[in-house]
């Protein structure tokens, strides 16, 4: 395991560059390399503005980036190792001495013990111990004992008893793929009367409807279509629905394209075959070499490092490697220790935990709905009450008013006779009663007062209640009026 501080080849091999071609610009493609060597302190970076209005980046070597050129290790792994150096004589101390000791330990720290990156005689005392146990059967039966960071790192290790281990998981069905297409299934039926008899050049199908959609090698097409075969055939024995429907095919692709879709719990899966590529040595042609000299720095289009052909390894996944869910991935493929046909129980075993992720995430989603509208309901009640209650208050206030109005009307009426000199001429008489009689007529103790009608709950009066809630969130529940 390589320290977190020495930088990779490729890392090394742009610092040395950098330090060779100082203030030079650095392309925009090497960005995350020079992020890397910032990030350990390597280099400083530095951007600027062209006068053409484009943004460049340099660099310049710092001091540990120089400690770096000349003694092939960071400065800061150098003085943690003298520090590991200065304690490993304290440190060695604790460490058993033999495997007896060692087992006491473990099982006194519950069966993990984990050493802070000790130094070299404290961590060759702590494996001694290890094998010590291992060689001379110092385990009860049944027990384990490992250890990890034998060379450099935390030392771990841990005492297995299998009493407290987890049972393991059940063995994979195997699928079974048929060694010809006597009984083939409707869709594979389709999809080799879409394919035709050319026997050369590569076979796709993905774009086309009602097939299984493949991207292979003619010469692969027979066992790809016999892989098909018997995972379709093993998940309709399982009862799930398999049919050939259009897919988004990926975020970044808006066209829709055609893929067999396996539906789990309603949950649908989609999936298509296809020919893996390797890697080889790109060679430039003429017109890229043409172009390259031609075309500035920073419009020039980097040449390919490498070719991807395919290699004849077969792969079922999602179309575009689309993996929606967040979940572990449903795709298997040819290996070096195995075939496609023997990891098709892994896949349908991949996707049945899927299926059950989804169902358990869609009925989180429903239970935290159904939560959001009853506190959405619930929150229209208390606002609707609220609404009652200042409507109220304000009739309330509002008889109040009226009641000082006709206590001042009646006021003024007697104030109007006690001033009189005389007899009051007839029209003063007349407004007098007038006046007395409206006193009369709008004060609620003489008039009377009632319960005045609550206001409708309408989406209007309540808005100003909610607060956060939205009136407009859910269909409205009440009745309009």
């Amino acid at each position: 395991m390589k320290s977190s501080l020495a930088p990779t080849e490729i890392q090394a091999e742009l610092l040395r560059w950098v330090a060779a071609n100082p203030g030079a610009e650095i392309e925009s493609r090497k960005s995350n390399t020079l992020w890397a060597l910032e990030q350990r302190k390597l280099v400083t970076r530095k951007f600027s503005i062209t006068k053409q209005g484009y943004q460049v980046q340099t660099a310049a070597v710092t001091e540990q980036g120089k400690y770096y050129l000349k003694h092939g290790r960071h400065p800061e792994e150098v003085e943690r190792e003298a520090q590991r150096s200065a304690r490993d004589p304290e440190t060695a101390k604790d460490a058993p001495t033999d495997g007896a000791e060692l087992i006491r330990q473990l099982k006194a720290a519950g069966g993990n013990i984990t050493v802070p990156d000790p130094g070299v005689v404290t961590r060759s005392r702590w494996t001694r111990a290890f094998y010590h146990a291992v060689n001379n059967d110092l385990l009860l039966p049944g027990h384990k004992l490992r250890l990890t960071g034998r060379e450099r790192g935390d030392l771990k290790l841990r005492l297995l008893d299998p009493a407290k281990e987890p049972p393991p998981p059940p063995p994979v069905p195997v699928v079974e793929v048929p060694a010809d297409l006597a009984h083939a299934h409707p869709l594979i039926t389709a999809t080799r009367k879409a394919l035709g008899r050319r026997q050369t050049g590569t076979a796709d199908t993905r774009g086309q409807q009602g097939v299984v959609p493949l991207h292979v090698s003619r010469p692969l097409v027979d066992r790809a279509l016999r892989i098909m075969q018997g995972l379709v055939t093993e998940a309709e024995q399982r009862g799930y629905t398999v049919e050939a429907r259009p897919v988004e095919a990926s975020r970044r692709r808006a066209e829709p394209r055609s893929a067999v879709v396996i539906i789990v719990k309603g949950h649908a899966f989609p999936l298509e075959i296809c020919e893996r590529t390797a890697k080889q040595p790109h060679e430039p042609t003429a017109r890229e070499l043409r172009d390259a000299e031609r075309e500035p720095a920073w419009m020039r289009m980097r040449i390919p490092k490498y070719d991807h052909v395919p290699d004849g390894r077969l792969m079922i996944d999602a179309p575009g490697h689309d993996q929606t869910y967040g979940y572990r991935q449903y795709d298997c493929s040819d290996g070096t220790r195995w075939t496609l046909e023997s990891r098709l129980g892994h896949l349908l075993a991949a996707i049945e935990e899927r299926a059950e992720r989804a169902d358990e995430a869609r009925i989180r989603a429903e239970q935290a709905e159904h939560l959001r509208k009853q506190r959405w309901l619930e929150a229209l009640d208390e606002a609707h009450q609220r609404l009652i209650r200042d409507q109220r208050i304000k009739a309330l206030e509002q008889q109040l008013e009226t009641r000082r109005t006709a206590n001042e009307i009646r006021a003024l009426c007697a104030a109007v006779r006690e001033s009189a000199t005389g007899t009051p001429v007839d029209a003063t008489i007349e407004w007098l009663r007038w006046a007395e009689a409206h006193a009369d007529s709008i004060d609620p103790v003489i008039a009377g007062v009632a319960l005045p009608p609550d206001p409708p709950p309408s989406q209007q009066n309540l808005a100003p209640y909610l607060g956060s809630q939205n009136a407009h969130a859910y269909p409205w529940p009440f009745p309009n009026h």
